[in-house]
């Protein structure tokens, strides 16, 4: 019997150590499971975590790049506004100089004492008029080109700085 119950032995521990081998080779395959899982998980929602925050980064750079945007043509519409003022108030300046002047050749023409003087006067005032509506056009064109610098200035400088920070983005 001693024989019969060492083979019945033997074969239980046998049993025992293919019991133990398959429960741990099943815990291996387990813990290789949860780790390639782990890795995967990380390795996709990594990628995405990465993606999500480029996004948000690129959507505040849009934000920050709309504000300076709408601040350049703040600017020009202000220096716009100035400028206009500024032609305005000249026009304004030639209307009464004008207005002043046809008081002073009204005067002078009624005076005249004769028919001959009156038509110099009138020629003269003429004359004067017409150089100076071209001075005066002059003045104002002048004014008016600096007027579309100044106030193209904030929109092109603006406009530079978005190329040159979408062209360091790009590269």
């Amino acid at each position: 019997m001693t024989s019969k119950n060492t083979k019945q032995d033997n074969k239980q521990a046998d049993a025992a150590k293919t019991a133990e081998a398959i429960a741990a080779a099943g815990q291996e395959t387990l813990r290789g499971f949860a780790k390639a899982s782990t890795e995967g998980y990380e390795k996709a929602f990594g990628g995405m975590r990465e993606k999500a925050e480029e996004m948000f980064q690129g959507y505040g750079e849009l934000a920050d790049s709309s504000k300076q945007n709408m601040e350049a043509w703040n600017d020009a519409s202000a220096a716009y506004g100035k400028g206009m003022e500024a032609i305005s108030g000249q026009w304004m300046n030639f209307a009464k100089q004008m207005l002043d002047s046809n008081v002073q050749a009204t005067k002078a023409i009624l005076g005249a004492k004769s028919l001959n003087e009156a038509m110099e006067m009138q020629s003269e005032y003429a004359r004067g008029s017409f150089d100076g509506m071209m001075a005066q056009g002059t003045k104002v064109g002048e004014l008016a080109t600096k007027v579309a610098q100044e106030a193209a200035e904030p929109i092109n400088a603006q406009f530079t700085a978005s190329v040159e920070k979408w062209r360091k983005n790009a590269a």
